[in-house]
C-alpha cells in the first residue's frame, strides 16, 4: 500500500482552490469565493449564468442592420431571451424595422428564434449556433414587399446572427486556468441559465 504525502493532498487542495478562484475571474458576478464553486466528480467545477446576466451580454450585440435588396433596410433590436433546457437551445424574441429606402417609410414587426450554443476553444468565446428563425411577423408591410419579407427576412437573421458571440473569456484568463490543469468543458442550457464547465486536463499540475 502506497505511503500518504500530506504535502501532495494541501497541493492538489491548493490547486483546486486556485482554480476555482481562476474560475470566478472568467466570469461576471462569479463568487469570488472559491468554496461556493460546485464541486463535481473527478473535481470538475461549474458555474451558471443567469437569464438576466446572459439578457444583458446578448443586449450589447444589437442593434443589427442590413439592407433587404437594396430596397429595404431591416434592423433587429431589443432581443428578450428566453432558457430551453429541454433541447439545450435559447429562444429570442426580436423586434423589427424595415425602412424603405427611397420613401423612407418604416415598417415594424417582431421574429421569434432559437439558436444552441458552441463554445469555441481557440477564441474563448460562446457563440450563437444553429440559429433557426421560427416566424417573422409584419402585419402592416404592403403586399407588394409581403414576399420579399416572408422569402428573405428569415435567412437574412439566420446569417446575420449564425456565431453571434454572446460572451467573451479572455485570453491571459483561459490561459490562467489551463496553467492550473483545467479547461472549459461543456456549455449547457439549464433551467437555470448557461452552465460552464471546468474540467481538470489528464496529466495537468
Amino acid at each position: 500500500m502506497s505511503a500518504f504525502h500530506p504535502h501532495s493532498s494541501t497541493r492538489r487542495h491548493s490547486l483546486g482552490a486556485l482554480a476555482g478562484m481562476a474560475l470566478a475571474s472568467l466570469l461576471p458576478a462569479l463568487p469570488a469565493c472559491a468554496s461556493r464553486l460546485p464541486i463535481g466528480e473527478g473535481g470538475t467545477r461549474s458555474y451558471t449564468l443567469p437569464l438576466t446576466q446572459l439578457q444583458e451580454l446578448i443586449s450589447k450585440r444589437f442593434p443589427v442592420r442590413r439592407s433587404l435588396s437594396g430596397l429595404i433596410e431591416l434592423t433587429l433590436l431589443n432581443p428578450r431571451l428566453r432558457l430551453l433546457p429541454e433541447s439545450n437551445r435559447l429562444g429570442t424574441l426580436i423586434d423589427l424595422s424595415a425602412a424603405e429606402q427611397i420613401m423612407g417609410t418604416r415598417y415594424d414587426g417582431a421574429m421569434d428564434l432559437d439558436y444552441g450554443i458552441r463554445f469555441d476553444a481557440k477564441d474563448g468565446r460562446i457563440r450563437m449556433a444553429d440559429v433557426h428563425v421560427g416566424k417573422v411577423d409584419f402585419p402592416a408591410v404592403p403586399a407588394q414587399y409581403q414576399p420579399l419579407f416572408t422569402r428573405n427576412a428569415p435567412r437574412m437573421a439566420e446569417q446575420l446572427l449564425s456565431g453571434m458571440v454572446l460572451h467573451e473569456i479572455k485570453p491571459e484568463q483561459l490561459a490562467m486556468v489551463n496553467g492550473l490543469g483545467f479547461r472549459v468543458g461543456e456549455v449547457r442550457v439549464t433551467s437555470e441559465g448557461l452552465r460552464v464547465e471546468l474540467l481538470p486536463v489528464l496529466g495537468g499540475p
